[in-house]
């Protein structure tokens, strides 16, 4: 049962520190924020497969499907991020921009970077050891 309360816990630890990243922007814990919260969401699907009931109830099934069609939209949006940074610092080192980028004092933008461990597939198997 403490597990099970610290993996929740966790996740609404991570999804406040989520928030907070969004309104300073500040892209860099936003990145870490995302990462931890989906740790705790695999925990949390990892914890459902010891409770047969809650894993057949419809509404943790929409759950479930949500939080997946969220996690492949966040994966989109940080491709995204990733390229629009990627092109306006290209566009501010080539000319004529770099004249203008120069005198308006335009900074380079900071990339998004994730571990390898944060952008790998989640095994299941690993939470059942865990838990």
């Amino acid at each position: 049962m403490q597990y099970e309360q610290s993996t929740f816990e966790k996740i609404v630890e991570a999804r406040k520190a989520a928030v907070s990243a969004t309104d300073k922007k500040d892209m860099l814990a936003l990145g870490q924020a995302e990462s931890t919260l989906k740790a705790g969401l695999t925990q949390l699907f990892a914890l459902a497969e010891n409770y047969p009931n809650l894993k057949t109830d419809e509404a943790f099934q929409k759950l479930q499907t949500r939080i997946s069609a969220l996690e492949t939209d966040i994966a989109d949006r940080r491709e995204l991020y990733n390229d629009s940074v990627n092109r306006n610092n290209i566009r501010i080192q080539q000319i004529p921009d770099v004249l203008i980028a120069r005198a308006c004092k335009f900074q380079p933008f900071t990339l998004l970077k994730f571990e390898a461990g944060e952008t790998a597939d989640v095994t299941i198997d690993k939470q059942f050891k865990s838990a």
